[in-house]
């Protein structure tokens, strides 16, 4: 009786380390497959998130259509308040026409710097950029939405 108690008592210890090998196999085993997987897993992630997905792909593409006619939009609206500006003879009037030429400026500076930085995104959003739109709007001078 004392023999089978013995070999029952290897069995479970047995059981008991292959139960704790089996574990240390899950947590770190996977673990570090995960880790060593996790470039290529993010590489087809991006690539599934920006060529497969179609929302992404016209959003992108519109994105700097839209941005280049926000740009020209600013700068019709900075003509405009300089032509009244010139003719204005009212000082409270000319204050408040350089504070909004002010803003318009500091606006279109933003809308350039954001079309230029998304046109630079390789691999992402200045994949979609079209080919008739400008690969960098510059800061000085009228803005064209066309590549010429």
């Amino acid at each position: 009786m004392i023999h089978m108690s013995g070999r029952a008592l290897a069995w479970g210890a047995c059981t008991v380390a292959v139960i704790i090998a089996l574990a240390f196999i899950a947590v770190y085993g996977f673990g570090t497959f995960r880790k060593e997987t996790a470039e290529f897993r993010g590489d087809v992630a991006q690539n599934e998130r920006v060529t497969a997905d179609p929302n992404y792909r016209i959003a992108a593409h519109d994105r700097f259509y839209d941005l280049c006619a926000a740009i020209q939009s600013r700068e019709a609206s900075i003509t405009a308040q300089r032509a009244e500006l010139d003719t204005t003879d009212d000082p409270a009037r000319a204050g408040q026409l350089r504070q909004n030429l002010t803003a318009l400026e500091a606006s279109r500076a933003s809308a350039i710097n954001q079309y230029n930085a998304d046109a630079r995104k390789e691999g992402t959003r200045a994949e979609f950029r079209a080919s008739d739109l400008p690969a960098e709007i510059p800061q000085e001078g009228p803005t064209r939405c066309d590549a010429s």
